[in-house]
């Protein structure tokens, strides 16, 4: 029998105990360990293991195994072949998915194109044969599966094999697609466009600030299927679509810089819809379109460039259904420095837990809509302050367009409450006319994006 001393690379949970688990699989394998090194990651979370061990050679493969199944090993690596811990899909479930229909045989002439929209606890896919969809789903996640990843990153497999699934169960084959359009992450500041996915644009995903969204799982999913079969993947119009005027950049502190972080992808995909009904180019037009979500970003569209708008992300703008939005600054640099919060606490007030959730303890509108028609004054009173600042946030911008502005765009999940637009209507149609377009249209204007590129009616953009 031979014996081989093999050098062993672990990627490791910082829970207690987790040496002492590694190293006990090890001798318990009858292997010995001849050196040991453990070093940090960029990760607070997450540790590197090297381990020189001594055995049987042919044993190599049952020990890495066992390792492997150590619910704090993320990964080995081996001789440069990396293991990485396959996600447990116990509770995902196709039958328990959205009812769907057997994909139909793709026509003649036609191209066919896959996107694919990751949220924070869900993933929204559709398939589209030119303009036609059909096939959507929206793949809601177990958050107790998700617990079990310490990053977005690491939820990549899992979310591509929920996908891959589904596209299964419709009995649809991955190799009929033409090309693929991921959901934008948090990129460099770019024009609007459409970008193929390159390997620049790949690394710039997984740095630490991308990598916290995940929309950049679009892109990244988006690559490894369409590498597999050859089929080419892209971005459309991603979050940090920046057009903003120089005159929008300054804060006042030198060394903050306001940035153009927005729905970019549902803001101009909407603002040409609108721009077609009134008869003249989106490139023609002036523009004042407000997404109305769990975020809300208010842009001052020009001429097809968006010189102007609220990074509702950083804290900005109207407060919404989870977020703070703008806040007196003296009051808010009090409570970081009062002792009473951590930084991350202090981010989860201004972005997960603040808005209409710190007031009421819901997010969901339609909750708050049942709390005010059964006599909540303060319900009341909470939702028309969010209309009133929404309002506030599209005065500014038609000012931004020196008030010269063709129409006034409400879109958006919270578009379907009538309440809420209509507040907001009252208070700003003396403006310019009024247009409500509920909902979210980012899925059909990620197609809309690759087939004018597929077609040869708009120019593909490099990512650098």
């Amino acid at each position: 029998m031979e014996i081989k001393t093999q050098c062993v690379q672990l990627t490791v949970k910082n829970i207690p105990g987790v040496l002492g688990r590694v190293v006990g699989q090890i001798r318990n394998e009858g292997w010995n360990i001849k050196r040991l090194f453990v070093d940090e990651t960029s990760d607070p979370g997450i540790s590197q293991m090297e381990i020189n061990i001594e055995g049987i050679n042919s044993k190599l493969a049952l020990v890495t195994e066992r390792m492997l199944n150590i619910d704090c090993v993320i990964s080995i690596t081996v001789d440069g072949n990396q293991r990485v811990k396959k996600p447990k899909l116990l509770h995902f479930d196709v039958k328990k998915m959205e009812k769907t229909v057997v994909a139909p045989q793709k026509p003649e002439n036609c191209y066919r194109i896959l996107t694919i929209n990751p949220g924070s606890t869900s993933t929204k896919y559709a398939v589209y044969d030119n303009e036609q969809m059909i096939s959507s789903q929206t793949i809601r996640h177990d958050k107790a599966i998700l617990s079990q990843f310490s990053s977005i990153e690491e939820q990549k497999d899992y979310r591509k094999i929920c996908i891959v699934q589904a596209l299964a169960s419709i009995q649809l084959e991955i190799s009929t697609l033409d090309a693929i359009a991921g959901r934008g992450g948090l990129l460099k500041p770019i024009e609007s466009g459409t970008y193929l996915v390159n390997a620049t644009m790949l690394e710039d995903l997984k740095v630490d600030i991308a990598a916290v969204h995940a929309s950049a799982l679009g892109a990244i999913i988006g690559n490894e299927i369409g590498t597999a079969y050859n089929i080419p993947a892209y971005v459309v119009d991603p979050i940090v679509v920046d057009e903003m005027d120089r005159n929008a950049k300054l804060t006042g502190i030198p060394g903050i810089e306001r940035v153009s972080i927005f729905h970019a992808l549902n803001q101009k995909a909407i603002a040409r819809k609108v721009a077609a009904k009134l008869g003249k180019p989106y490139e023609n037009c002036r523009l004042v379109v407000a997404h109305l979500g769990g975020g809300i970003t208010v842009g001052a569209h020009r001429y097809g460039r968006v010189i102007d708008v609220n990074d509702a992300l950083s804290g900005e703008g109207a407060f919404t259904p989870e977020r703070s939005g703008s806040i007196p600054a003296v009051p808010l640099i009090k409570m970081c420095f009062s002792g009473e919060y951590t930084m991350d606490e202090m981010l989860d007030k201004v972005i997960k837990n603040g808005g209409v959730q710190a007031y009421l303890g819901t997010n969901d509108v339609r909750q708050v809509e049942k709390m005010i028609n059964s006599g909540d004054e303060f319900a009341a009173l909470v939702l028309d302050s969010m209309a009133y600042q929404v309002s506030k946030e599209i005065g500014a911008m038609c000012a931004v367009l020196e008030g010269n502005v063709d129409t006034i765009i409400l879109t958006g999940g919270l578009g379907y409450s009538n309440r809420f637009t209509g507040v907001i209507k009252q208070r700003v149609d003396k403006f310019a006319p009024v247009e409500v377009i509920p909902g979210e249209n980012e899925m059909f204007a990620m197609m809309e994006g690759v087939l004018g590129v597929l077609r040869g009616e708009r120019s593909v953009s490099v990512y650098e």
